[in-house]
């Protein structure tokens, strides 16, 4: 987005009264129609996440690991909400935040009922048929997949399940014709350093920030 552009989208919902707590995009862009609804609204801009758009170039498949890729089903509610709560959770302390902060709204049951109905989350379950990471991945939006959540319980981590899982779901999306992207989040190495290795390459700095009135 153009500077100008942001600047004016900040007067634009000045001018509607509209009451913005949080803006989420693009640096620097998002930085100036925050720094520009403070000055015209009052208050002062905090930041709650640096994060990292990617974008998958030419896949590079990881050692084969035992198992496979399986798709959540609603009898997997419980089990795939619990996940994602411990995703939000681990994800902030391996960032340095506070288990609870998260940056991102936690979906409802609903919500998360739409997404097994849909098909795009997935298990990945060891040879014994046990779920041992659970990875996401939006319906395509212009072309474009993202990727997320990619979680593995602590006890099942350093095992190749998440890299195998994340690359054999990118291998499916690319198989649609779609592009694939996912956010990293800065503040945790860990997964910026396995989404490089699969072929992911940066393609712009994003941060989430509050404005406190």
């Amino acid at each position: 987005m153009p500077d100008e552009a942001s600047v004016a989208l900040a007067h634009a919902l000045h001018e509607r009264e509209e009451e913005v707590l949080a803006v989420n995009g693009a640096l620097p862009a998002v930085e100036l129609c925050a720094a520009e609804l403070t000055r015209l609204g009052g208050g002062r801009v905090g930041i709650t996440q640096h994060t990292r758009l990617h974008e998958l170039g030419e896949l590079t498949m990881p050692p084969p690991v035992p198992g496979g890729l399986t798709v959540a089903t609603e009898d997997d509610v419980e089990l795939v909400t619990d996940w994602f709560a411990a995703f939000m959770d681990d994800a902030d302390e391996q960032a340095g935040r506070p288990r609870g902060t998260r940056a991102h709204e936690m979906p409802d049951r609903a919500d998360m009922l739409r997404r097994l109905h849909a098909g795009r989350l997935w298990f990945w379950v060891d040879d014994a048929g046990e779920p041992v990471h659970l990875t996401g991945a939006n319906p395509p939006s212009f072309g474009v997949v993202r990727v997320g959540p990619v979680y593995t319980p602590p006890t099942q981590r350093g095992r190749g399940w998440a890299s195998n899982a994340v690359a054999e779901v990118s291998r499916r999306i690319q198989a649609e014709g779609a592009r694939v992207c996912l956010f990293t989040d800065q503040a945790n190495p860990t997964s910026n350093k396995i989404y490089a290795a699969l072929g992911y390459r940066p393609v712009v700095d994003m941060a989430n920030l509050v404005i406190f009135r």
